[in-house]
């Protein structure tokens, strides 16, 4: 016995006669690219997010050690 092997995809026959239908196919590929578009702007907004959030952190926290040095330098008197 020979079991014969089922494709799941199927076959669809597509009508290149109507225009309608021609359409909306290309505006189903705008829709397809627009959304591969916004998702890799969306990855990439987010890996660059927090680079720039690193970045920040580091900036203010060298900022704030330059304030303080200053401090203990300008008067010496006040700290202990």
């Amino acid at each position: 016995m020979t079991i014969a092997r089922q494709n799941p995809a199927g076959y669809l026959p597509i009508s290149i006669h109507d225009s309608e239908s021609m359409e909306i196919g290309s505006l189903w590929k705008l829709v397809r690219l627009g959304a591969v578009q916004i998702n890799g702007f969306w990855w990439r907004t987010k890996a660059y997010g927090t680079i720039l959030g690193v970045m920040l952190l580091t900036l203010v926290s060298l900022i704030f050690l330059s304030m303080h040095w200053s401090y203990r330098r300008l008067f010496p008197f006040l700290s202990h």
